[in-house]
């Protein structure tokens, strides 16, 4: 498989796990040391963060009312602009622990990234997070999360940034647990993900157009590609979550994470 046809499938890959609460991170490492070619994209965290920023792009259309509204009570207008600066508020402080842990971190995460068996391991810490989600939904609405909340879930999104830990899972059950309605909780995840993924964004981009040798072709094609498959899954992540619960994907978590486990060990 040629390099250009690796990242689109990659970024194809990328879309529809981002989303669900499988780990799009996880799906990338295991498929890229899987997939034949795979060997002749970077070994780091390169390639998954600028394939997140098309998923990024899907949060923002996604999103686009509440974050137009949010931008417009930061200026002072809208309706409860009051609520809507503290909502951006939060959305700042929650997102300092995965910054943190970017930056101090970067080598040590970027090693987690080289081989499957940290994410096979990580994978069914997220399928089993996943089974203990409350099999209710709080009542809880996007403008009444309370500070202790928003920093815990942004805690939670910290130790997310391991490949096979589920970004979106473990934040929307952690919601959920706090009391959060599941719109609720999802919102504030995928919110919560906008600086996340410009933060990590911020820290590869820069080194990678020093080094323009070192970036794949075919890049912004698999960007799109990313944008418009992420979009689906998000829709669909909202359908099953309605109509089976977040806990119908452990499943699927656990039996990726043992398959990574007998590749890694077998």
């Amino acid at each position: 498989m040629t390099p250009f046809a690796l990242l689109l499938l990659l970024a194809a890959l990328q879309g529809l796990t981002e989303f669900l609460p499988v780990s799009s991170s996880g799906h990338l490492v295991m498929a890229r040391l899987l997939l034949p070619g795979g060997e002749s994209l970077p070994d780091d965290a390169s390639v998954e963060v600028l394939l997140h920023l098309g998923t990024l792009f899907a949060v923002v259309v996604f999103y686009r009312s509440e974050i137009a509204a949010m931008f417009t009570g930061l200026l002072g207008g809208g309706s409860g602009p009051r609520k809507q600066k503290r909502l951006a508020f939060l959305l700042v402080i929650a997102s300092v622990p995965a910054g943190l842990v970017g930056f101090f971190l970067e080598q040590q995460i970027n090693a987690a990234f080289a081989g499957i068996g940290i994410t096979a391991i990580c994978l069914l810490v997220t399928g089993f997070i996943l089974w203990s989600s409350p099999r209710w939904s709080g009542r809880l609405q996007l403008l009444e999360i309370g500070v202790g909340a928003a920093l815990l879930i942004g805690c939670i999104q910290a130790a997310a940034i391991l490949p096979g830990i589920s970004r979106s899972g473990v934040t929307i059950v952690c919601g959920l647990w706090l009391g959060l309605s599941l719109e609720t909780a999802a919102s504030f995840s995928f919110l919560l993900s906008i600086p996340a993924i410009a933060g990590a964004a911020c820290l590869k981009i820069p080194a990678m157009l020093a080094s323009p040798d070192s970036i794949p072709d075919g890049l912004l094609l698999a960007t799109v590609i990313s944008f418009v498959t992420g979009l689906f899954a998000l829709t669909l992540l909202l359908k099953i979550a309605h109509a089976r619960g977040i806990s119908s994907f452990a499943p699927y978590c656990w039996l990726l994470g043992l398959f990574g486990l007998v590749l890694n060990y077998g």
